[in-house]
């Protein structure tokens, strides 16, 4: 063969696979590639490429290959064990996820390319092949056991049979549910939802639902998605607050108080007796002015507001490092704490993911 393709990079996992994480890291910055802090490897696992990026505390677990001549990974991004990605130029944006058991490759031309933006999620036992180019915009879900394609081929065309090759566009805010087959040349528009087991292969417009195969629309803006009032919202969050500081209770934990300010104690165990850690939680239901957010920043580790938090209170907490949750813009700060990771991700039952930014 003129053109070399091996499916598995056994040289790799032998030399630097089963390296701890710590070796696995110098030897790949030694090769030229660029790691952020806390980035992990999974045992097992191995990166390969001529130019890699990582971005900061991404992950990646046992046995998974990412291969290509050009890697780009975000910060905050995990990919789950014994997954596969083996595409010349691979981009994956910040926060994003990719499951356990994922492939993305196979037929593929010197330019193919997979494009996942940010805060999406692709689930398990999904096959992706880029073969032209898949791109997926930010904050997208695939469902688990999808297939997407970008080329059509087998019989032969001298014989009158279709060949396909061609790139596949999926939208920002799209939802995929489980079984959806993509074909070549599908574009879905911004905030589409395709249901589960559906055949797309055709342009699907933005901001409806389609179902069937093939999937047809059968439902549109303004029906879906439907417009959400005011107060909605607000009974909305009081509810998810609710379920969560109760289901806090069941997992281990005390929670005090009936809102908007909460306690939620965690309890734990030193050397010589046991200790707690108290957190303070902050729920803002109601819209209210720069001056009176401006005093929520003292005793309070978690500031959660269902509207948007102006920049000027955002550096207020930021000072005083509250971990602050913005709902309507769907954003957090880049720093972190125990708490509010724990109430980004139950947000995230209710399709509410969090992007992380500066300011």
């Amino acid at each position: 063969m003129l053109i070399a393709q091996k499916r598995i990079p056994v040289r790799e996992i032998v030399l630097y696979g089963f390296l701890p994480n710590f070796l696995k890291r110098l030897v790949y910055r030694l090769k030229g590639y660029r790691l952020g802090k806390g980035v992990r490897i999974g045992f097992g696992s191995v990166l390969c490429g001529k130019k890699v990026q990582i971005g900061d505390y991404t992950t990646t677990g046992f046995f998974t290959i990412v291969r290509g001549k050009e890697i780009t990974i975000g910060s905050h991004v995990s990919i789950g064990s014994t997954t596969f990605i083996d595409t010349p130029f691979v981009e994956i944006g910040d926060g994003s996820k990719i499951n356990e058991q994922v492939y993305i490759g196979g037929l593929q031309f010197p330019e193919s390319r997979f494009v996942l933006g940010r805060n999406c999620q692709i689930m398990q036992m999904t096959f992706i092949n880029p073969a032209k180019s898949v791109i997926i915009g930010d904050d997208t879900g695939v469902g688990g056991h999808c297939l997407i394609f970008g080329h059509t081929s087998w019989l032969s065309r001298f014989e009158g049979y279709p060949i396909d090759f061609s790139p596949v566009e999926i939208g920002k805010s799209v939802s995929l549910a489980w079984g959806v087959f993509v074909l070549p040349g599908t574009k879905i528009g911004d905030g589409t939802t395709i249901g589960a087991n559906s055949l797309v292969a055709r342009t699907v417009p933005a901001r409806c639902l389609a179902v069937g195969f093939p999937a047809r629309v059968v439902s549109k803006y303004p029906e879906f998605p439907k417009e959400v009032a005011q107060e909605e919202k607000v009974d909305m969050l009081k509810h998810i607050v609710d379920e969560m500081l109760g289901n806090f209770g069941k997992w281990g934990l005390r929670t005090t108080g009936a809102g908007p300010d909460y306690e939620i104690i965690a309890s734990g165990k030193g050397f010589f007796s046991s200790k707690e850690r108290v957190w303070r939680l902050r729920v803002e239901y109601e819209r209210k002015s720069e001056e009176e957010l401006m005093g929520y920043g003292n005793g309070c580790d978690v500031f959660l507001s269902l509207w948007e938090i102006p920049k000027r209170i955002r550096s207020h907490l930021n000072a005083r490092k509250v971990m602050w949750i913005d709902i309507e813009r769907k954003e957090q700060p880049l720093f972190w704490n125990d708490l509010g990771e724990e109430i980004a991700l139950y947000l995230k039952r209710y399709g509410v993911r969090l992007y992380r930014v500066e300011g």
